[in-house]
């Protein structure tokens, strides 16, 4: 068992359901999205009635197709293709110094190079999972602590993945007028 795409699995599948839930969890949580969607991806304005529910649907594919072994590799796939168009959207928000936001798990962050950042790293995620996935025999069942630890690693990034943007808050520079001071 190769533990490293235990982990890209787990990681992947909870960010995906993370950001599906995230989208879904209200009928304001989905009107942002869509809105968002409309300033993230200029082109697909007028289309976002019809966009929204399929990348919704897409983004729920992946963590069911991470879960079931024999799909395992369609969910890194999914994960790659979608996740490439969602950089090169943010990308896009961050080089022409727009002021959409990002509606990734729920939250109304404004696309930062974070976001971009966090993307590429989940693109190669994907990847080495789709790689792995193609190149390594699943053989044996592996050690019940290997097997642990790799489910709590991804369970870990994919926590730090999805409260970034609550960390940059945390971490990052105190606003002295915004807190009151």
């Amino acid at each position: 068992m190769n533990y490293v795409i235990v982990s890209g699995r787990v990681l992947l599948g909870l960010v995906f359901l993370c950001s599906v839930v995230g989208k879904v969890r209200s009928a304001e949580a989905y009107q942002a999205f869509r809105l968002a969607v409309a300033q993230l991806a200029p082109p697909l304005r007028r289309g976002t009635k019809a966009v929204a529910p399929l990348v919704i649907a897409a983004e729920a594919a992946v963590p069911a197709a991470l879960v079931v072994p024999a799909t395992v590799n369609l969910g890194f796939a999914t994960a790659t293709a979608l996740l490439l168009v969602f950089t090169l959207a943010l990308a896009g928000v961050v080089r022409r110094k727009g002021s959409a936001a990002c509606h990734c798990f729920g939250g109304s962050e404004p696309v930062a190079p974070r976001h971009v950042a966090r993307n590429v790293l989940l693109v190669g995620v994907a990847l080495a999972g789709l790689v792995g996935g193609f190149t390594t025999a699943e053989t044996a069942a592996g050690s019940p602590a290997g097997l642990l630890l790799a489910v709590g690693g991804g369970a870990l990034l994919a926590l730090f993945t999805v409260t970034l943007d609550d960390l940059a808050h945390l971490w990052g520079p105190v606003d002295i007028e915004e807190a009151g001071a």
